[in-house]
C-alpha cells in the first residue's frame, strides 16, 4: 500500500478513540498505547492492514497527548510509531518526538529532528515539520526565520496530497504571533479574526483549537484596548477541558482583570484630581480673574476624554517582547510583515533550499 494511504488518514477518527477530544485525562492513562497494540495483535498477527490501522490509531493518540501536554504519553506514542513495520511510521514517530523535545525546552535537538523529518517524510509530515521549524525559531525569538519557514509551510500544505489544513492553520497562527511580537497588534488581531472559518473547520475533529483560538484572540483584543471583548473570549478558552494544562490561559484572564481594575482606578483618581484643582473663589470672581488650569488637570482631562471617548486616535509606543539576549532585525521583519498586508493567504516564498539553519 502506498505511503499516501497512510498519511491521507493521519487525522481521521477511529472508533476506539472517537471521544478523545472531549474526554478528560484519557491520554494520561499509563499503558494505553500498549493496550491498543495488544488488542490488534490478538486479532490479526502479521497483517499489513493491521499495522496501517494501528499506525493511524497511535497517531490519534499522539495528537491528543500533544494537545493535553502529556509529554510522557507523547514520547511513548512516538517510540511506538518509530518501531512499527510501516514505511512512513518512523518519520511520523520522529515528528511527534520532536514535538515532545521542543515542549521540554530542548530547541536545538528539536530543530535537528524537525530537519530530519522535513528531508525524509511524506509531504504531509514534511509540511508539518517545516511548520514546526518555524515555531522553533519563534520560540528562539528569531522572527525573520520563523516567518520564512511558516511561509514555506503554507506553500507545501497547499499541495493536494499534503492534507494540510492543520498545518495551514498553525502557519497562519504563527505569522499572526510574529506580527504581535513585532508590535503590530492590530495586524495580528486582523490575522486571527480571518482564521475563524478555518478554526471551525478543523474543530470538527479537534475541538481544542476553538479554545486555543479564543485565548489568542483575548490577548490581541487586550493589546488593542478592547478589554470587554477580550474578557468574553478568555471565558470561552477557560471553559475548555484542556484549560488545566494551559496555565497561560489563566494568566490571560488575570492580566485582563488587572487591566480592568487599573482603568477603573485611573478614572476615579482623575476625578479626584480635577476636584482638587477647582479654585474656591466665587463663580463671579473666577470669571473676572480666571485661574489657569494646572498641568495635572490638563493631563487629567486629556486622559479622561480618551478613557470615556473614542480611543481610535490614541497611539502608544509598543515595545517588542522577545527572548532576552536575542538579536532581531526589526526593520527586515516589519518590512516583510508589511508586504503581507491584510491578507493571510500564502505567497510564493523564496526558492526553498532545504531546512537547514541559516
Amino acid at each position: 500500500m502506498q505511503t499516501a494511504a497512510i498519511t491521507s488518514r493521519f487525522l481521521t477518527g477511529c472508533s476506539s478513540l472517537a471521544g478523545f477530544a472531549d474526554a478528560e485525562g484519557v491520554v494520561s492513562n499509563q499503558g494505553l498505547v500498549h493496550h491498543i497494540v495488544a488488542n490488534h495483535l490478538i486479532r490479526t498477527v502479521g497483517s499489513q492492514e493491521l499495522f496501517l490501522k494501528l499506525t493511524n490509531e497511535v497517531i490519534q493518540f499522539a495528537e491528543q497527548a500533544y494537545l493535553r501536554r502529556d509529554l510522557d504519553s507523547l514520547e511513548e506514542a512516538s517510540q511506538m510509531l518509530v518501531n512499527l513495520p510501516v514505511e512512513a511510521a518512523r518519520q511520523i514517530g520522529l515528528y511527534y518526538y520532536a514535538l515532545a523535545v521542543k515542549r521540554r525546552g530542548d530547541l536545538d535537538q528539536a530543530q535537528t529532528l524537525f530537519e530530519a523529518v522535513a528531508d525524509n517524510a511524506s509531504i504531509a509530515y514534511r509540511a508539518r515539520a517545516i511548520q514546526g521549524l518555524g515555531a522553533n525559531y519563534l520560540s528562539k525569538g528569531q522572527l525573520d526565520e520563523a516567518l520564512r519557514f511558516q511561509l514555506e509551510a503554507l506553500r507545501m500544505s497547499s499541495d493536494k496530497d499534503a492534507h494540510g489544513l492543520q498545518t495551514m492553520l498553525m502557519a497562519h497562527w504563527d505569522i499572526a504571533i510574529v506580527r504581535s511580537l513585532a508590535g503590530d497588534h492590530k495586524g495580528s488581531l486582523g490575522c486571527f479574526e480571518k482564521l475563524w472559518p478555518l478554526v471551525c473547520q478543523i474543530a470538527k475533529r479537534q475541538p481544542f483549537y476553538v479554545y486555543k483560538y479564543h485565548n489568542a484572540l483575548a490577548v490581541e483584543l487586550s493589546e488593542t484596548g478592547r478589554i470587554e471583548e477580550a474578557k468574553a473570549a478568555s471565558k470561552i478558552a477557560l471553559a475548555s477541558p484542556f484549560a488545566s494544562a494551559y496555565p497561560e490561559w489563566i494568566q490571560t484572564r488575570d492580566d485582563l482583570n488587572e487591566k480592568d481594575a487599573s482603568a477603573a482606578h485611573s478614572v476615579v483618581a482623575i476625578a479626584y484630581a480635577l476636584k482638587d484643582d477647582i479654585s474656591p473663589q466665587p463663580e463671579v470672581e473666577q470669571q473676572r480673574n480666571p485661574k489657569p488650569i494646572s498641568v495635572l488637570a490638563r493631563l487629567s482631562l486629556l486622559v479622561l476624554s480618551w478613557l470615556v471617548g473614542d480611543c481610535a486616535h490614541f497611539q502608544t509606543a509598543i515595545t517588542c517582547v522577545v527572548t532576552p539576549g536575542t538579536t532581531i532585525n526589526h526593520q527586515t521583519t516589519c518590512e516583510t510583515l508589511e508586504r503581507l498586508g491584510n491578507s493571510i493567504k500564502s505567497r510564493a516564498p523564496p526558492q526553498h533550499t532545504g531546512t537547514q539553519s541559516h
